[in-house]
């Protein structure tokens, strides 16, 4: 089968104690890669596949060994890997690049991808501005001197630490969502769907940047496809908590797609 696809997803958080059996939610992340190996001529995995992920020098989290291993043997066949840092899978060193071939990208890539011009970004720092605490967050994670103090604290503190904050900070998200305080999907004629500050975002950068047919993120756990000015599109990609979402962009057609749930 020719390799005629290039495919997108984000926000599976693998490791996540929100997650009511991580294991599964690996295993079917898998099941979905093998279902599309042999038409993928890449994938684009958009942040915060990780719900965690720290390199030290010699160390990198343990676990995620099905996810990896299925990657591996994709690069291993000849389909592109790329990898972007989010907000909670933001240390990446070079473990994945030696370990799986993959490409890490720590800021936004635009990129032509089969005759058309897409903006690629995990989304968290177009979305920072929302508040001052996402900005400093931002900023604090990226700093090499706190990324340096940081390491110097064992992990058996750390990687504790981290998951429960992000165990936290999950629940109270989802929280609020159950409670109609954030909406679970956009649709395009959802009057909501103009207040979205990635939406507002690739509105205001379309301006500057013409070039630009498409522009997608992930971070937001929503499922979205609107339609800009002309026939400019952004899509946010969903999760793998909720959706087992993805977006498929064949030369012709941009759509997202969910994976069926066994």
């Amino acid at each position: 089968m020719e390799r005629t696809k290039i495919f997108f997803t984000s926000d599976a958080h693998l490791g996540s104690g929100y997650h009511k059996d991580p294991r599964a939610v690996e295993c079917r992340l898998v099941r979905w890669l093998q279902s599309i190996e042999a038409e993928a001529k890449a994938v684009y995995f958009l942040g915060d596949m990780f719900d965690y992920w720290f390199e030290y020098k010699a160390v990198a989290p343990q676990g995620h060994v099905r996810f990896l291993g299925q990657v591996a043997l994709m690069h291993d066949k000849g389909v592109e890997i790329h990898f972007f840092a989010g907000n909670h899978d933001v240390w990446f060193r070079d473990y994945l690049t030696h370990e799986v071939g993959a490409i890490i990208h720590h800021d936004a890539l635009t990129v032509e991808l089969m005759g058309k011009t897409f903006r690629l970004a995990h989304g968290d720092k177009e979305y920072c501005v929302q508040k001052f605490s996402n900005k400093f967050l931002y900023k604090l994670f990226r700093n090499p001197l706190a990324r340096l103090l940081y390491a110097a604290v064992h992990p058996r503190w750390t990687v504790g630490f981290a998951l429960s904050c992000s165990l936290r900070s999950r629940k109270r998200g989802m929280a609020r969502r159950a409670h109609g305080k954030i909406p679970h999907a956009y649709h395009n004629d959802y009057f909501e769907v103009e207040k979205e500050l990635l939406v507002l975002f690739a509105k205001h950068h379309a301006e500057r940047h013409p070039e630009i047919d498409y522009y997608l993120f992930g971070h937001r756990h929503l499922l979205l496809d609107l339609a800009l000015r002309g026939d400019k599109r952004v899509l946010i990609l969903g999760d793998w908590l909720q959706y087992n979402s993805y977006a498929v962009w064949d030369g012709e057609h941009l759509y997202l797609d969910q994976f069926e749930v066994d």
